[in-house]
């Protein structure tokens, strides 16, 4: 999408909402983040003492009126734009919302399985923090929440690259020819909250299924995910642990590997792994701002005998001030995509290597 479709359409939406903008019940915001990266791994990275570049902005819109409301995101970086969500939803009562569109998939923790910048292992594999179109009913009780879902198929198409969300790729990658797309997928998220000791306690269950349609054959193979996650908070503390088992059937039985594309890169993953992804934190506060240390360790296990672990361990610290925020991460990562020399997630490990990288990105929020 070019940027003058992209005014277009946020001035369309600022029309179609006009009688919200009179009664002042809506938000026009955005961000702009920059990234710098030291890389241990890289020649030129060490020799220039890291890279700092422009990462991101944003444009972001919130309006509702009585029970209805809309909700969007743009993001724009230097090499692609693309939308990272944009639904309508409509909340009967104050228990149920119900939304359509490009909507958040109900799987796993809710809110995030991840402290800093560089999110979970689980994100790249497409189950943290993904996007769907389709739509979703959330429906909060007395100390529990239930989400069900249906998502036709993924946010743009699957021979693309400019996606802010993990989804299946057709293209080719490494000489390998994927033909596979997301198509008709069903989630259900079932938590429960409950506060004991002291200790708040998010505890969840989540399931997907969903089909993969294959471009080159009309045929429809299945993928299966589910994952049991927690959610802990004492005082300033707080635990996260989540595992996930998930298995894409692929007609081909010797690729053991399915195409994946997020944030303007194409790689492969494991068809069939189990994940586990196990956070501590700690709340400060501070002349500085409102800080968070963290330790967020990731590791994924495939099933296939000949393919590696993957490892992601990210030690940091977010500082939160007005407007600004920052991540300041350690991050060490071993057969892992962008964390390691390794251009995929959980095959064979042709490095051996655990692999250290510095990042920070600072944001401007308004």
């Amino acid at each position: 999408m070019n940027k003058t479709k992209i005014f277009t359409l946020l001035a369309t939406a600022t029309m179609l909402s006009s009688p919200v903008i009179a009664e002042d019940n809506y938000d026009i915001g955005g961000m702009v983040r920059a990234n710098y990266a030291y890389v241990d791994y890289d020649d030129a990275s060490q020799d220039k003492l890291g890279d700092m570049k422009f990462e991101v902005a944003a444009i972001s819109f919130n309006g509702e009126k009585d029970d209805f409301g809309v909700s969007m995101e743009y993001r724009l970086r230097a090499d692609f734009d693309a939308i990272k969500h944009g639904f309508a939803y409509y909340s009967p009562n104050e228990s149920t919302t119900i939304r359509a569109g490009i909507a958040k998939v109900p799987f796993g923790n809710i809110g995030y399985i991840s402290n800093s910048y560089w999110l979970s292992l689980q994100y790249y594999v497409g189950f943290e923090d993904d996007y769907d179109s389709g739509f979703s009913v959330q429906y909060d009780g007395d100390g529990y929440r239930t989400d069900v879902a249906f998502f036709k198929g993924a946010e743009n198409s699957a021979s693309l690259t400019n996606r802010f969300a993990a989804d299946l790729y057709t293209g080719n990658i490494n000489g390998t020819e994927y033909t596979a797309e997301e198509s008709n997928q069903v989630n259900l998220r079932q938590s429960f909250f409950v506060d004991t000791f002291g200790i708040k306690s998010t505890i969840g269950a989540s399931v997907e299924y969903g089909q993969m349609y294959d471009n080159a054959t009309g045929n429809n193979d299945n993928r299966y995910a589910y994952a049991v996650h927690y959610d802990g908070t004492m005082d300033a503390w707080n635990v996260q642990a989540q595992y996930l088992k998930y298995q894409f059937d692929t007609a081909t039985s010797d690729q053991n590997a399915v195409a994946m594309s997020v944030c303007g890169g194409a790689y492969e993953i494991a068809s069939e792994a189990s994940a586990v992804t196990v956070n501590v934190s700690r709340k400060l506060t501070s002349a500085w701002g409102d800080l968070k240390i963290y330790n967020d360790f990731n590791v994924l296990m495939p099933e296939q005998d000949d393919f590696d672990n993957s490892y992601q361990n990210v030690t940091g610290i977010s500082v939160a001030n007005g407007p600004l925020f920052a991540w300041f991460d350690f991050i060490v990562g071993k057969n892992m995509l962008w964390s390691s020399r390794s251009n995929h997630v959980g095959l064979q490990d042709a490095f051996g290597d655990w692999d250290k990288k510095v990042n920070i990105n600072l944001g401007y929020y308004f």
